[in-house]
C-alpha cells in the first residue's frame, strides 16, 4: 500500500479531521501542501483548516510549500521514535560521542523531513504542519504505507 492508495488517503484524512488543533491552526490558510514519501507525492488543498482536495501528483500550478522525507523518516515520526521537531531540524542528535557526531555529518546533517517552498507560509503554518505530519505519519505506519524498524 502506498500513500496514494484510497484506503490510506481516507485513513489519513479521517485522522487529520479528528484533530481540532490542525483546523484551529490552519483556519486562515488557503493554499496547498505537497507531502512526499521518497518520490511518491500527495498534493493537499487546504482551505479554512480542512483538506478539501487531494491529487496524487503535483499540479501545474505547484504548491505553497512541501514537506518531504524518506520512508524511514516518516516511519520514525509515525512510530514515535522521533518528534517532528527532531526530524525538521538540521544537526546531529542521539549520538554518544564526538566521533559519532562527526561520522554522521556533525552539525551539518540536513533535516530528515525537509520543508521547502514559501517560507513565510510554511513558518506561519508550522504548528498546523506539525499536526498534519503527525497524522500523516501515524496513518502511514498503521496502514503499512511505510515500514517501521529501519534506521535512517
Amino acid at each position: 500500500m502506498g500513500i496514494n492508495d484510497p484506503g490510506f488517503v481516507e485513513r489519513f484524512l479521517e485522522t487529520l479531521a479528528a484533530d481540532p488543533e490542525f483546523e484551529q491552526e490552519a483556519r486562515w490558510f488557503d493554499g496547498s501542501i505537497l507531502v512526499e514519501v521518497g518520490a511518491e507525492p500527495i498534493w493537499l488543498k487546504v482551505y479554512r483548516g480542512k483538506v478539501i482536495d487531494t491529487l496524487e501528483f503535483t499540479p501545474v500550478f505547484g504548491y505553497t510549500f512541501k514537506l518531504s522525507g524518506a520512508p524511514e523518516s516518516w516511519a520514525m515520526l509515525g512510530s514515535g521514535e522521533r518528534t517532528f521537531t527532531d526530524l525538521v531540524s538540521a544537526g546531529s542528535r542521539y549520538a554518544e560521542s564526538i566521533e559519532e557526531i562527526e561520522a554522521g555529518g556533525g552539525g551539518y546533517r540536513p533535516p530528515l523531513l525537509a520543508i521547502e517552498g514559501n517560507g513565510v507560509e510554511a513558518g506561519r503554518m508550522h504548528i498546523a504542519t506539525m499536526h498534519l505530519a503527525r497524522a500523516f505519519a501515524k496513518a502511514a505506519v498503521e496502514s503499512g504505507a511505510v515500514a517501521t524498524g529501519v534506521a535512517a
